[in-house]
């Protein structure tokens, strides 16, 4: 049951991910509007956030109002990983494939920033060497992407597990 839950809204999370990433493509989000970009990119982690909560709260619910500590963290951590690697080879097609120019974009967004922020060559190189590692182009970046989302899926799943814990009776 546990695993048909975590499955479940991995799914939904996952298509969820695919169909906004793709809206935002279309809006220019990703293209030439990174100044909207940059927030909006964020709403796909925070709907996975809420599939953890989401599936931990149903695996309870489903053992009637029953929930162990290992069964929370065990439907969380599945969920994550499912769907961290899921996201990982989306992005991976979506900046290699679909919208090939995204990290150069966003290279120049994030360079104006900066120059206009007036940071030294020294800060703008290290935080450019940041955006270009967590923007995908490369196997250790969405590597990174599976473990970063993973990790904080169990984060979530482990706080929600503490809040919803209950013992048998």
């Amino acid at each position: 049951m546990q695993r048909r839950i975590a499955f479940k809204y991995a799914l939904i999370a996952f298509v969820f991910a695919v169909i906004w990433t793709m809206i935002e493509h279309y809006l220019g989000y990703n293209t030439i509007r990174h100044e909207i970009g940059q927030y909006t990119r964020m709403l796909s982690a925070f709907v996975f956030y809420f599939y953890v909560i989401l599936a931990v709260w149903q695996v309870r619910r489903k053992q009637n109002n029953e929930l162990s500590f290992s069964d929370g963290l065990r439907t969380g951590a599945i969920l994550s990983g499912l769907y961290s690697v899921l996201i990982a080879i989306w992005y991976a097609i979506y900046g290699e494939i679909i919208n090939t120019k995204y990290q150069s974009s966003l290279m120049d967004f994030e360079r104006n920033k900066m120059i206009a922020a007036k940071l030294s060559e020294k800060q703008m190189a290290d935080k450019l060497d940041q955006v270009r590692m967590s923007s995908g182009g490369s196997v250790a970046s969405y590597i990174l992407l599976i473990v970063f989302m993973f990790l904080f899926g169990v984060v979530i799943a482990f706080i929600t597990t503490l809040i919803l814990k209950r013992k048998k009776k």
